[in-house]
């Protein structure tokens, strides 16, 4: 797996006051017309590409209208240079997923722009290739997409991140072969949105206690002593929980269209014992204390490693009330892996010269796995260690 990463310089207020000559949308027309624009599922990039699909091909010049509406239909600015830097990974996503081999340089690329179709629930997703169809593809037929080759975009300024899993992530040992059908990747920044209406932290998490189960709610508030936990651990706790729930959703294709109250995420090992799984929740320090304490142990340094991996147990609570999601998928395995986003910040110390604070956190959820030892090899292996670029 392969997870890019790109950080927009400019702070909000230096892009409320960005001259005219750089603004998003002169920005966006040069790119799409130096690079041009070009349909996943009508044009051609390679010999191995088949070209089939409902509508007639569209010419470039109409799709880089659709796709600079589709960046500039944000109210705010930094939403919009997001939105603008998920269809530049996308579009790497599409020619990695053509040619894996192909050279990616953000700087000198020649690449076009690719416009990729979305599922009935507005996902973009990577459209099989010819080698991957077992049939001959007839026209007219709906384009069904990649399992070898899957992508997941998420944002939040910013940052904006993309996992990609290729043909050649899975694990191999001597028995069995382990395999993952889907990924989906969250990133959240640890901060709270406080305003009048939510003066506090809270407050702010207050309009969220009814997307969490009672046992999640309670591991997000409460400490390993069952003590209310400090603000900033209740946020990063509350931030780090909901994107485990959401990289799952995500992974599932379905995102948002599902009660995130009508399944419940464990971790094994830190929520739950392995050998109880469905027993009572253990208190625990916090996801972020887990990764600092390991970090503390293993890194003398104490930097911040680049990931961290849990087994992780999805049970459903009650019907989703939601056609989105299968009725019999529950009880299933998955890896939930976390990446934090580190800041470097000049600390006046003759004796540090640096020092590391992380702003936020990169979830990565991947599965389903039939058994926790599967998940738990998947977990380990080399082969799925995640390989991170920043661009």
């Amino acid at each position: 797996m392969k997870l890019s990463i790109v950080r927009l310089d400019h702070s909000i207020a230096e892009i409320k006051t960005t001259s005219p000559g750089i603004e998003i949308e002169s920005l966006s027309r040069a790119v799409f017309e130096y690079l041009s624009c070009k349909s996943a599922i009508e044009d051609p990039i390679t010999s191995r590409w088949n070209p089939f699909a409902r509508q007639k091909a569209s010419c470039n010049s109409s799709l880089k209208e659709m796709l600079i509406k589709s960046i500039m239909r944000y109210f705010k600015a930094h939403d919009q240079w997001t939105a603008f830097s998920s269809l530049l990974l996308k579009s790497i996503a599409f020619h990695r997923h053509i040619d894996p081999n192909v050279p990616i340089d953000v700087a000198e690329t020649t690449l076009p722009i690719i416009d990729l179709p979305r599922t009935k629930f507005n996902r973009p997703f990577l459209p099989q290739t010819l080698a991957e169809k077992t049939s001959t593809r007839v026209a007219d037929e709906e384009v069904e997409e990649s399992r070898e080759s899957m992508m997941n975009v998420s944002h939040q300024f910013p940052y904006v991140c993309m996992i990609q899993k290729q043909g050649s992530d899975h694990t191999h040992n001597s028995s069995t072969q382990l395999q993952y059908d889907m990924i989906g990747c969250d990133l959240v920044i640890f901060e709270a949105r406080l305003n009048k209406y939510s003066p506090t932290i809270t407050a702010f998490l207050e309009s969220f206690v009814g997307c969490f189960t009672t046992s999640e709610w309670q591991a997000i508030s409460n400490d390993t002593r069952s003590l209310p936990r400090s603000d900033d651990s209740l946020l990063k706790e509350f931030f780090l929980r909901w994107a485990m729930k959401e990289a799952y959703t995500k992974a599932l294709g379905v995102g948002l269209n599902i009660d995130f109250d009508s399944f419940e995420t464990r971790l094994i090992g830190h929520d739950v014992d392995s050998k109880d799984i469905e027993g009572v929740w253990t208190p625990h320090d916090g996801i972020w204390e887990s990764i600092t304490a390991d970090t503390q142990q293993n890194n003398p340094n104490g930097q911040v490693e680049h990931q961290f991996s849990f087994v992780g147990r999805v049970n459903r609570t009650r019907d989703p009330n939601s056609d989105a999601v299968e009725k019999g998928r529950e009880g299933e395995y998955w890896v939930f892996s976390f990446v934090p986003l580190v800041e470097e910040e000049v600390v006046e110390d003759s004796l540090q010269s640096e020092e590391t604070a992380s702003s936020g956190c990169i979830c990565i959820c991947k599965g389903p796995f039939n058994e926790e030892a599967d998940a738990a090899t998947s977990s380990d292996s080399k082969q799925h260690h995640i390989t991170i670029e920043n661009l």
